[in-house]
């Protein structure tokens, strides 16, 4: 795990001390080597972070033998001790046992199409003498992120925004279509930014860029159309076998690795599956909030830690922990994504940062097989169907009368409407599964004169987009494409790579190694989510296939998420660090939104009570509690990296 940037331009010298500069921006990255390489038109800069190869020979950027080539490199290739033996055996020398070698002759073999034969996680960049081109690729599910800028001639990029800020010259401005995104979302889309000028590169995409131009390509498709006939028994021995040699492929390393562990079934069989592949205990560790009750999961993980044995770790979350932890917040995330659970994520990465320098989790396991939200929304699918097969005419005009007229509810309305439209628009009234922030009519209202609506478009358009890709898969599939490539990789990915590299800790997710993920995507949705009667059984397989390695309470608990009291606080501790950032002078002046909106929206959601929680001590999620953080967030974006308007 690294940080990565660089700087080509044709036509321009390259700066030395501004490519350091952009080092130091991202020194937290790799703080354990540094260096930059200059040669004509290009400049390439990394931080590195030990991990395979500790000696220093396996630092970059790194060229091979005959100088034909030049790389830098963030992530780690977990099947590089196989590709290395390959290339031996084609006459290829090496001077490192790193992976970062072997990814350099895998492009000196196979150019391009050494991405095939990755396993792994990547962002790297690496610079063609030959062709003189630059050519960068992005790692298929999305696990690192990868920026980049094209301007006046010029391209650099960066593994963190705030190192392209540093190469670039000018203000900060924010783009008006990532703005429109983000308040539907609480994230961006690629390849849009927040930062407008400065685009993600695309989970599983590639890039070229010469004096002729700039040219991007998807390279891999998540494909869930390949059902294979097994049975019950083969799927979950199969999916067994899989993930058990994922975790081993995560292992890989030449310093200790520990697991994150929440006490939930995901994490818990990740962190299953390293001790028994492992002669000492493990190190886990876990986070909760000093609230207790629904915040707090560590009976559970501690019940894990005991069944397994391992080095447990904990730490508490107070209120002045979490207030103290936003600006760092902000900072190492570089554009919003309001996600409040990326603050205890951070704070839980301080403290593994202190043991280990490197993590697995269990990030990625619902969207790959159907865990907390999805089977609502299967279900409202399956209700649906049956829906449709009443006659047009009693179905509009008698159900929904009666529907108006008796219940007053929204869900049937919603049917309705979704009865004229193909299954795609169903996917579309809750693109993340997590509801939407502000829709349409709402942000419009809130922008201000900085901000032009009608040059904007619908931001549920892109999730309509990706389930018209995904409209040959069965639906509950449909919504596992959309989520993997769009909520995974924009949020949970994002959170999960910039909050443990604040800290020098590298975050690893065998989840998400793309065997086993193509294997899953065959998967018949039943192995998924079950139905047993009127009840629904979320990630089967995964619950059959490792039920003897964990207690069976684990198993069979309810997935509660990770839940963060902000709405508690914003009417209390909170309550006048609100009114300070939303009302300040700084947000009126910016021009963005309509103060007068603002306030309405904040003087409105604090005269509400708190919707607490339900009988069964659930939290009642409050969406005007989403609304009031997403704006909040953003407002300390905008101060921090001072970004003004596009106007």
């Amino acid at each position: 795990m690294c940080g990565i940037v660089g700087y080509y331009s044709p036509k321009g010298q390259i700066s030395g001390e501004k490519l350091k500069s952009a080092c130091r921006q991202i020194h937290h990255r790799g703080p354990d080597a540094s260096d930059i390489f200059i040669e004509g038109a290009i400049g390439l800069g990394h931080q590195r972070l030990k991990i395979i190869d500790l000696s220093d020979n396996a630092n970059q950027p790194m060229a091979d033998l005959a100088g034909q080539a030049v790389l830098v490199f963030n992530g780690e290739i977990y099947n590089y001790q196989a590709l290395r033996t390959q290339l031996l055996k084609l006459g290829h020398e090496f001077r490192t046992s790193s992976d970062t070698e072997v990814l350099l002759h895998m492009y000196l073999e196979y150019g391009e199409r050494c991405l095939a034969y990755l396993r792994g996680m990547f962002a790297f960049a690496i610079w063609d003498k030959r062709r003189k081109r630059l050519f960068l690729a992005r790692d298929r599910l999305g696990i690192k992120p990868l920026y980049y800028c094209v301007k006046n001639g010029r391209f650099s990029f960066a593994s963190e925004i705030k190192a392209l800020l540093a190469l670039e010259d000018g203000c900060a401005r924010v783009d008006g279509q990532a703005l429109h995104d983000y308040l539907t979302f609480r994230f961006t889309i690629a390849p849009r930014t927040l930062f407008q000028g400065i685009q993600k590169l695309s989970p599983a995409h590639s890039l070229q860029f010469s004096p002729a131009g700039i040219k991007v390509e998807r390279y891999w498709s998540l494909d869930f159309g390949k059902h294979e006939n097994m049975t019950d028994e083969e799927w979950i021995g199969g999916f067994r076998e899989r993930f058990s040699e994922a975790v081993r492929y995560h292992l890989v390393g030449d310093v200790p690795v520990g697991v994150l562990l929440s006490g939930g079934l995901d994490s818990s069989i990740v962190a299953a599956v390293a001790q028994s592949e492992l002669t000492r205990p493990v190190k886990t560790f876990s986070v909760a909030f000093a609230e207790g009750g629904v915040y707090d999961e560590r009976p559970f993980a501690r019940m894990v830690a005991r069944h397994l044995g391992t080095d447990h770790h904990e730490i508490e979350m107070t209120t002045q922990d979490f207030i103290a932890t936003l600006p760092a917040y902000i900072w190492h995330m570089d554009e919003p994504v309001a996600d409040p659970a990326s603050l205890p994520l951070y704070f839980v990465s301080q403290l593994a940062g202190h043991h280990v320098k490197v993590v697995l989790s269990g990030e990625g396991s619902d969207e790959l097989l159907g865990g907390y939200g999805f089977w609502t929304q299967f279900k409202g699918y399956q209700r649906l169907k049956l829906f449709k097969k009443i006659p047009a005419a009693v179905r509009e005009r008698v159900i929904g009368k009666l529907n108006r007229a008796l219940f007053q509810s929204e869900r049937l309305e919603r049917y309705l409407g979704m009865s004229r439209h193909p299954l795609s628009n169903y996917g579309a009234m809750a693109p993340s599964f997590q509801d939407n922030v502000f829709n349409e009519e709402e942000k419009r209202e809130l922008y201000g004169d900085a901000v032009e609506p009608r040059n904007l478009e619908d931001s549920v358009e892109k999730v309509r987009a990706a389930y018209r890709e995904a409209e040959r898969f069965e639906f509950l599939d449909q919504m596992l494409f959309v989520s993997m490539t769009q909520w995974l990789p924009e949020d949970l990915l994002m959170k999960a790579d910039k909050m443990t590299m604040a800290h020098s800790l590298e975050l690893r997710v065998p989840f998400l190694d793309h065997v086993l993920v193509e294997f899953a995507a065959r998967m018949p949705c039943s192995l998924k989510v079950r139905k047993n009667g009127n009840k629904y059984s979320v990630k089967y397989v995964l619950k059959k296939a490792f039920a003897d390695f964990i207690p069976a309470e684990i198993i069979e608990r309810e997935k509660l998420g990770f839940a963060v009291p902000y709405a508690d606080w914003f009417r209390a501790e909170m309550r006048e660090m609100l009114h300070d950032v939303l009302l300040s002078q700084s947000a009126r002046s910016s021009g963005i939104f309509n103060p007068l909106r603002v306030e309405s929206l904040l003087k409105n959601y604090l005269s509400q009570p708190n919707p607490g929680r339900n009988h069964a001590n659930h939290i009642i999620w409050d969406p005007e509690a989403k609304k009031i953080w997403s704006l909040f967030v953003l407002e300390l974006w905008r101060q921090q990296f001072h970004v003004m308007a596009a106007v």
